[in-house]
């Protein structure tokens, strides 16, 4: 029940058609500022036909989108158990169309059927626009009452109750204009005496007529002075109660302000110590975190330090070995420079020997010419043959030079080999130093581990079993819900069977299952049924239906007993109860019911079972294709053989009442579980950072792990290095071998050679060589023709360079080594101070958390026991409150009913003043003066009934005589006086027939307004109670008539007490409070007519989040249709849907998105 969609074409910034919904029955509307979200409120208003300026707009064509030529709006909306579209539509001229269910009709029609449906136009008694809360919260007292009177409908009879007023007004004094005149007139007729003596016998009618008029005034009078001494007594005895009442109340709120200082106090003093312990707490997990951070830190350095020691010795052994290679360097360029200066001193004797056969020199060259002549075959020979032997020599010097380079080599690669060994030995050390490490750490945290991980299981388990309480409650507040309609079709029924002697009552209250487990079965095979009524005839039926309607009930099912044939179940179901025995049974025979309503049982569960097992079930319908509908006892529901309903759980059976409060509190304890968990958790912090630490050092180790690969791979890959540089070492020592043996094959036959040219040389060149310079020509001509200076310098100074280089290089090396290991050492040196040298004293830090657990622990038990004190004190006061309040408002009744008696009082003194009706008093005055209490009615005789029946015989009387009186005093006083008096009992007549029209007016605008204003003056005080409950109290709200004789004459009072705080006006809250107070005034106006639905716009802009908790808590247990214009994810994260909206970037129009959480 309630609005379903919206239809929206053109209008404002919706262009083109808009299906806006459907609308669950809670659904919020929400989207970024200037998307269009009010205009869906703003749509709904103009097609009611609300006032305009509530349309923000400036004229009504401006509701047009861009250059459309007409807008509409359509609104489907169920209620009151029927369908209704209305529709508006607007012209671009302005002109306006209303449409009810496609029919086209007028405004006051349409307005009538809208009002129909308790959608009140006036009062808005469903919508609540932007400011609307402020402005209630603000409203002076006789605003109030305006929207009281616009609520309760009493405002249509403001017209009607002037106008009679007035008319009242004008008939008394037109009377009081005749009775002046009457006076004057009889004073005249009482000069007269002849004329006295010829009416002796009217005169003394009139007169008995005025002593039987007094007589009746008297006894009215005194009825009504005994009524309000009567009253005034008992507002005296209230009076005084409500006195002691007030001193009661008094004492007691001084008694609960007391208590609740001194809760307060106490709650301080627990809070404080709560932060006490939690701070404790976070010291103690922060210490241990130290704690073991310091060891964990202790440990790497010390893992560290062995590392650099490494290091270091590695280190200074390679310095070693530098050194060494430097000083062999040195050694061998010191022998460089000994052969330089060795070549430097042959080269300079060379020169020295040519020197000295310089003279000789072409005596030499003439004996040469000889000397080619003889031997010159001889030396070509020679020649060739050196020259043939030159490629031996060079093969030879390069397998010398080969095995120098690969000796060198080897000795670098062992060098290499030595070094990675160092480098895997240190790498070594590192791995088995963090196993070590993780091992000693691992022993350390694996107590604590175990109680960590115990811990987190235990927390998995408890957040799972929280999720499943919080679905339950869920599921129960939303049967709830459902329970809530069933309660008021509960109480409709009862209404229905005091009115009506046919009505029997729900299905639900007739029938019983006869054993517990046949409960949820026979609630899901009832269905909608449960509800149902059961009434005798169609007859009864209709009657129900038309005064439902009339009344404006909830939707209710008839089922009429006599119009239902009694079929019985087929052969099937005997079939099947024959086979499976007692594992299945017909669905009526499990439930127990008068016998008169047999037909309705038979109805209900014609060819229906329930079977013990889903097996059995199954085999029914799918196996022996029995065409019957079978429900199991947990509730899944094979529904005519076909198919499968799951209807089962506790949310289905309509027999058991929900565990709400029980699920509650097992939250709460689950909560505490899991607030001690986390401080388990909190108290092994430090187990987190040790594992950490561990996963840290797994890493490091790994690393290590391949590192230590990478050094094998390698050392392995050098090794088969130095095997293959030491077998290519082999050949060329093999190839030298080799060629040493064929030269010296050579060299037999080139040493015959020389020695033939030597003997030719000796023979030619005798008396010259040999001299004191050269042994023989030969040697002469090798020193001549010699270029071996120049080459073997320059190898000399190659093999400097290069040697220099080295040292260099070594030096450089051994300079970076030192400064490495100096740097080691002071790092050594900083990683032995230890930061975290000084102990924690764990110990005494967990004995001081445990003292500051124990005071908190008395905190928390002091506190209970005050809240529970006063928890009994706050009940005592509030039924002190309520039980003042009532008599206040017995009071207020009493001085009503009193103001009203005075009045009839004045009114009767004012009639026997019109009527010169004279009445006893104690004292002499006048008539304007007389008091009710100053009248004598010792004189009263015979009963007010009797006088009243001679009044009306003496008035016949009169009647009867006056037109004789008239035929003789036609032309004389008493012919005038008849006239006057004739026209005063006229006029008079139509005073007192005014007076009863605008007492009847009064009387039902009173009744209308007073009606609206206890109803809701009821509701407010339960709805502030539920919208401010809070651990410690709960507020009170009330409303306060200044007039209770008419009160729409005057101003009401709004009066509240938030939690904790003293009574005081609405106007003098604050922002939040006022919220509040104004939204519980607004539900209280709406549940005084239940509207289809209500539509707020942003009414929780000023609300903090446990407020806005709040009203979604009372908005999901209404049983209404609630749509809320929001921005807050705290509010529609609990609706049933969601309606977006959005502004097209491009286009420039707003669109909206629907979301139904429920799918």
């Amino acid at each position: 029940m309630g609005l379903e969609r919206v239809e929206v074409e053109n209008f404002k910034s919706y262009a083109g058609f808009h299906i806006i919904g459907p609308f669950d029955r809670f659904t919020c509307i929400v989207g970024p500022n200037g998307s269009g979200k009010s205009n869906i409120m703003d749509a709904v208003t103009f097609c009611l036909g609300i006032g305009s300026k509530h349309l923000r707009a400036n004229n009504i064509r401006s509701l047009i989108n861009g250059g459309s030529s007409h807008a509409s709006v359509a609104l489907h909306i169920e209620g009151s158990g029927e369908r209704r579209v209305f529709k508006r539509r607007i012209s671009s001229e302005g002109r306006s169309q209303y449409f009810v269910d496609s029919e086209s009709v007028g405004y006051e029609r349409f307005r009538e059927v809208v009002e129909g449906m308790n959608l009140l136009v006036d009062a808005r008694n469903f919508l609540v626009f932007q400011g609307d809360v402020n402005a209630i919260g603000n409203m002076m007292p006789m605003e109030l009452t305006r929207v009281f009177e616009e609520a309760s409908g009493s405002l249509k009879l403001k017209e009607a109750y002037e106008e009679k007023q007035r008319a009242q007004a004008k008939a008394v004094s037109e009377c009081a204009s005749l009775f002046e005149e009457k006076k004057e007139v009889m004073s005249r007729m009482k000069e007269a005496e002849e004329v006295r003596e010829q009416e002796g016998e009217f005169r003394k009618l009139v007169e008995r007529k005025h002593k039987v008029q007094r007589d009746i005034v008297l006894y009215e009078l005194m009825e009504k002075r005994n009524k309000k001494k009567d009253i005034s007594n008992e507002m005296l005895s209230l009076g005084q109660e409500s006195r002691k009442m007030e001193e009661l109340v008094c004492k007691k709120e001084k008694e609960v302000e007391k208590h609740r200082g001194r809760i307060s106090e106490i709650r301080r003093r627990y809070f404080e110590a709560d932060a006490l312990v939690s701070k404790q707490k976070e010291v103690v997990a922060e210490r241990r975190a130290w704690k073991s951070l310091g060891e964990s830190e202790r440990s790497k350095r010390r893992v560290r330090i062995a590392e650099i020691e490494m290091e270091i010795r590695a280190g200074q052994e390679m310095m070693g070995g530098k050194k060494r290679e430097i000083e062999r360097r040195r050694r061998d360029l010191a022998g460089v420079a000994e052969g330089y200066s060795e070549l430097w001193r042959e080269e300079e004797e060379r020169k020295e020997r040519l020197n000295g056969v310089k003279e000789k020199e072409e005596e030499i060259e003439k004996r040469e010419k000889e000397f080619l002549r003889m031997c010159g075959e001889e030396r070509e020979r020679l020649n060739t043959l050196e020259m043939e032997e030159f490629p031996r020599q060079m093969m030879k010097d390069d397998c010398i030079r080969k095995i120098g380079n690969l000796k060198e080599r080897s000795e670098e690669l062992e060098s290499m080999i030595k070094e990675k060994k160092m480098i895997r030995g240190n790498t070594g050390v590192k791995i088995d130093a963090l196993e070590r490490s993780s091992e000693e750490l691992g022993r350390k945290i694996l107590h604590h581990e175990e109680k960590y991980s115990r811990l987190i299981s235990e927390e998995k388990e408890k957040n799972e079993e929280l999720s499943w309480v919080l679905g339950e409650i869920l599921r129960i507040k939303g049967k709830r819900r459902i329970d809530g309609r069933h309660s008021v079709i509960a109480g409709a029924v009862e209404t229905l069977r005091e009115m009506f002697p046919g009505v029997y009552g729900r299905v639900v209250d007739l029938i019983k299952p006869t054993r517990d487990k046949y409960e949820i079965a026979l609630s899901v095979l009832l269905g909608g049924h449960d509800q149902s009524v059961v009434v005798d005839t169609e007859v009864t039926a209709m009657s129900c239906i038309n005064f439902i309607k009339e009344k404006k009930l909830c939707k209710m099912t008839f089922v009429p007993l006599h119009s239902i044939r009694d079929q019985g179940d087929g052969r099937d179901v005997e079939n099947a109860v024959e086979k499976y025995g007692e594992g299945v049974r017909r669905a009526s025979d499990a439930v127990k019911y008068d016998g008169k309503y047999k037909k309705i049982v038979s109805f209900l569960f014609r060819e229906k079972l329930i079977a013990d097992s889903m097996e059995i079930a199954k085999d029914i319908c799918y196996g022996r294709k029995i065409k019957v509908s079978v429900c199991t006892l947990d509730g899944i529901y094979i529904y005519g053989g076909g198919y499968l309903i799951s209807g089962g759980g506790e949310g289905r059976n309509k027999f058991q009442e929900d565990e709400l409060d029980e699920l509650v509190k097992k939250r709460m304890r689950i909560l505490d579980e899991l607030r001690r968990i986390q401080d388990g958790k909190n108290e092994l912090s430090h187990v987190e950072i040790c594992r950490e630490r561990m996963e840290v050092w797994k890493k490091s180790k790994e690393l290590e792990m391949e590192t230590l690969r990478e050094l094998d791979s390698c050392i392995e890959d050098l090794e088969l290095r130095i095997g293959e540089n030491k077998r290519m070492l082999e050949e060329t020592e093999e190839c030298l071998k080799r060629t040493e043996e064929e030269m010296g094959q050579s060299e037999v036959y080139l040493k015959e050679l020389r020695k033939k040219i030597e003997e030719v040389e000796s023979s030619v060149f005798c008396g010259i060589f040999p001299n004191a310079y050269f042994g023989s020509f030969e040697e002469y001509k090798k020193a001549r023709e010699s270029e071996a200076f120049a080459l073997k310098s320059m190898e000399y100074e190659g093999i400097k360079a290069k040697t220099e280089l080295r040292i260099e290089m070594l030096e450089r090396e051994v300079r970076d080594l030192e400064e490495e290991t100096e740097r080691l050492r002071r790092e050594v040196e900083g990683l032995s101070k230890d930061p975290c040298r000084d102990e924690i004293d764990i110990d005494a830090l967990d004995s001081e958390l445990m003292i500051l657990e124990e005071g908190r622990r008395k905190n928390l038990e002091a506190f209970k026991k005050a809240r529970d004190e006063f928890k009994e004190i706050n009940e005592e006061f509030k039924e002190l409150v309520d039980r003042r309040n009532e008599l206040d408002q017995q009071i207020i009744h009493s001085t009503s009913a009193r103001e009203r008696l005075e009045e009839e009082i004045k009114d009767t003194l004012s009639f026997a003043v019109l009527e010169e009706i004279d009445l006893p008093c104690a004292k002499r005055m006048s008539m304007g003066e007389i008091s009710v209490d100053e009248i004598d009615f010792s004189g009263l005789e015979g009963s007010v009934s009797k006088l009243r029946k001679e009044l009306e015989e003496i008035n016949q009387k009169i009647s009867s005589q006056a037109p004789v009186i008239r035929m003789e005093e036609r032309d004389g006083d008493n012919a005038r006086y008849m006239r006057i008096s004739a026209e005063y009992e006229k006029r008079k007549a139509m005073a007192i027939a005014a007076k009863n029209e605008f007492n009847e007016v009064k009387k039902r605008r009173t009744h209308l307004f007073m009606e609206c204003f206890e109803k809701v003056n009821k509701e407010i005080s339960r709805i502030y109670k539920l919208l401010t409950m809070t651990e410690t109290g709960e507020g009170n709200a009330y409303l306060v008539l200044e007039n209770t004789a008419e009160p729409f004459r005057e101003g009401i009072r709004f009066h509240l007490m938030p939690p904790n705080k003293r009574f005081r006006e609405v106007r003098l809250l604050s922002g939040g409070e006022k919220t509040m107070a104004a939204l519980s005034l607004l539900f209280s106006l709406h549940a005084y007519r239940p509207a289809p639905f209500y539509l707020f716009d942003e009414v929780d802009s000023a609300l903090d989040k446990a407020n806005v908790s709040k009203i979604v808590s009372f908005i999901v247990s209404c049983n209404a249709q609630f749509i809320l214009i929001t921005l807050k994810p705290s509010l529609f994260q609990h609706s049933d849907g969601l309606v977006g909206v959005y502004k097209d970037p491009r286009e420039g129009v707003s669109k909206v998105l629907t979301y139904r959480l429920g799918d």
